[in-house]
Order: C-alpha cells, then sequence, then structure tokens
C-alpha cells in the first residue's frame, strides 16, 4: 500500500519537553493555572501565619510544579531516545519504533495542533504522535497540513 508522507521523529527529553510544554500551555492550562493560584495562596499565608511553615512549603511546592509544567519540564518516560516512522496513508497513520509499532484511523485522532516544530496529532487526552517537520522524508510540513485537514473533519478549524 502506497503512503503519501513520511516523517522520522526521534522521541527523547527534547521532543518530549517540547510536547508537555505544548500541552501544557495550549492544550490542558487548567492544571498549571490551578497549581500556581493555589501556591501562590498558600505560600504567604504559610509565611505570615504562625506555624504556618507546612503550609508555606506546600505553597512553594505547588508554585515549583506549576511552573515546571509550563515549562516542560516533567517530560517522563525519555530514557533512551528512540526513532519513530510514521506514515500518513489514505485511511491510517503508522508508527514503527524499536520498542512499539502500530496505527490509528484518522477517526481516531481527536485533536491535531502544531508549532514551528511539530505536528501533533491527539490520540488520547493526554498521548500524541510526534511529527517532527524537520524530519520529514517524503512530502512537506505545508502538504502535510492540508492533508490532515482533509483526513481529520472532526478536529475542526482549531485543529
Amino acid at each position: 500500500m502506497t503512503y503519501y508522507f513520511e516523517a522520522v521523529t526521534t522521541y527523547d527529553k527534547r521532543s518530549l519537553r517540547e510536547f508537555t510544554k505544548y500541552h501544557y500551555r495550549h492544550v490542558a492550562p487548567a492544571l498549571p493555572i490551578l497549581l500556581l493560584l493555589l501556591g501562590a495562596a498558600a505560600l504567604p499565608l504559610g509565611i505570615f501565619q504562625k506555624g504556618g511553615l507546612t503550609m508555606a512549603v506546600a505553597g512553594a511546592v505547588l508554585l515549583v510544579f506549576g511552573v515546571n509544567l509550563l515549562l516542560g519540564r516533567f517530560s517522563a518516560g525519555a530514557q533512551d531516545a528512540q526513532e519513530n516512522r510514521i506514515r500518513f496513508f489514505d485511511d491510517r497513520v503508522e508508527y514503527a519504533g524499536r520498542q512499539e509499532q502500530g496505527y490509528y484511523t484518522y477517526s481516531q485522532v481527536i485533536r491535531l495542533r502544531e508549532n514551528s516544530k511539530y505536528f501533533f496529532l491527539y490520540v488520547a487526552k493526554n498521548r500524541a504522535l510526534l511529527v517532527e517537520k524537520a524530519r520529514m522524508t517524503l512530502g512537506s510540513p505545508e502538504q502535510l497540513r492540508l492533508f490532515l485537514r482533509e483526513k481529520l473533519p472532526q478536529c475542526g478549524e482549531e485543529g
């Protein structure tokens, strides 16, 4: 079967950080914002309350977690770099790497987003295939964008 587009994406700390940063800034900002608000409220209460050291520490921890989510510093699961080959067929997108391989039909993609370096094809609330634009081996990012808009009408204009 013929595929139309292909990219090789390296899943490593850098790419997972990019995904985490994008995800918590643009797709799911509620968690880091909540952590920042709770931390900003708890820290001064703990500082100005007699014996409030525990609350002050908890506030500081919440602030640190919220900031780190926004900066993409909590990108779990990146021990060894792994390359994934991602191919776009007429009816599905296939991925193959050293540890796993499989495919998703376009109807399983729930969200399409992108930044300057990657396309993010969300297949679950917090899981996405990353397509590294600079490492496309067949087709261009512009062509793939048009193809995906056609294949993913369920993602709408916001992607």
